[in-house]
């Protein structure tokens, strides 16, 4: 297919048809062409990786012949192309109005609403391209993404079952599927499906890294401390300019998920000395005390946070903060069985940040209950 294009994009006749077209935009007057003319110009384009050309060119016949089909089509890819993700997922939609048939588009779509966090949309996409074509492994992968997202653990860890046993090779469905596992602390299938991610990455991955970090935590979870340990430190030749890990923080997570408190405090320490976000780095360790269940300490750091931010050079990111940190210092305080302060960070948090609060209380709070109304549960709960 791609051999028949270069052949066609080499041809006299498509050479004439980008003549025509290239100089009529040189004077400065668009061309009158036929719909198919232009949006072979435009693909031409695209192929060269002239993205805005592209646009222009299909811009034209969009103008020229409204109704022709063939443009909306070709805007709709240069959209994906350019990760436009918004416009993308507009282009789209006029795509199948043309055609609901569509499978590439309907694929395309749920990519494009994954990446704009339109997790339900996505899902929905998903099961059309489904319903068109059952055998869609793709489809069956963003499925299985959406659920995740959705916190629909459960049912994404069956659909990423079914999508590996057609592609059991696949190291990034691999790691996402370890990774929606965690959330159902079944570490040790996570674990094994980490390492055949990490034999068949080979470092090869654009996930390698993300592979090893995790392997760390699973390493860690099921009670290998030196495999956790060895995972963190192999990750460390796959970093580029652009990653921001902090090693410090997840050594420390390890080592007081073994209760070596001592070894990391000492951790925490050194990246709270070197953090250039002293906030964001505390919250960290605050998380970390939570995901080991060390509730008290994890309030206190939450409280620290507190107390600094009424510093005032936080005037400006103050309540940011505060919406961030306040479902975390609920969910800290219910733990503890401070009930007082408990309803009182629970009052602000459904207010200030429902999404993160519903994630903190979705297993303590009747499944069906809305966020805004977890309060009147709090204060009925024994």
């Amino acid at each position: 297919m791609q051999q028949e294009e270069d052949d066609y994009f080499q041809s006299e006749e498509f050479l004439d048809i980008l003549s025509r077209y290239e100089q009529a935009m040189s004077t400065g007057h668009a061309p009158y062409m036929d719909s198919d003319e232009l949006v072979d110009v435009a693909d031409y384009y695209m192929s060269q990786g002239k993205h805005q050309e592209a646009k222009k060119a299909t811009e034209l016949a969009l103008d020229l012949h409204p109704d022709a089909e063939d443009p909306v089509t070709m805007m709709a890819d240069i959209m994906f192309e350019t990760h436009q993700w918004q416009d993308s997922i507009l282009w789209l939609n006029r795509v199948l109005d043309n055609d609901p048939f569509d499978v590439q588009a309907w694929l395309n779509l749920a990519d494009a609403q994954l990446q704009c966090e339109q997790f339900a949309e996505a899902l929905d996409s998903a099961e059309y391209t489904l319903a068109i074509k059952p055998d869609n492994a793709q489809a069956l992968l963003q499925k299985a993404y959406a659920m995740s997202r959705q916190d629909r653990f459960q049912e994404a860890s069956e659909v990423f079952d079914q999508y590996l046993k057609r592609c059991p090779d696949d190291e990034l469905a691999l790691y996402h599927a370890a990774f929606n596992l965690c959330f159902l602390e079944r570490f040790q299938e996570a674990n094994d499906m980490l390492i055949k991610a990490e034999e068949i990455s080979d470092g090869l991955s654009p996930e390698h890294l993300n592979i090893c970090l995790q392997r760390s935590y699973t390493e860690a979870r099921i009670g290998h401390m030196e495999e956790a340990l060895d995972a963190l430190e192999r990750s460390k030749d796959f970093q580029d300019p652009d990653t921001n890990v902090d090693y410090n923080l997840l050594s420390g997570h390890i080592y007081l998920l073994f209760q070596n408190r001592e070894k990391a405090l000492e951790c925490f320490s050194e990246a709270l000395s070197t953090s250039q976000d002293h906030i964001h780095t505390m919250r960290t360790i605050a998380q970390v005390f939570m995901d080991c269940q060390d509730y008290l300490t994890a309030t206190k750091i939450l409280l620290e946070i507190e107390e600094l931010i009424k510093r005032p050079e936080y005037d400006e990111a103050r309540a940011d903060i505060i919406k961030v940190i306040c479902p975390a210092q609920a969910y800290c305080y219910y733990q503890t069985g401070l009930r007082a302060e408990f309803l009182h960070y629970l009052q602000m948090a459904v207010v200030l940040n429902p999404k993160d609060t519903q994630v903190f209380f979705r297993d303590i709070f009747p499944k069906e209950a809305r966020v805004e109304d977890y309060l009147y549960y709090a204060e009925r709960l024994e």
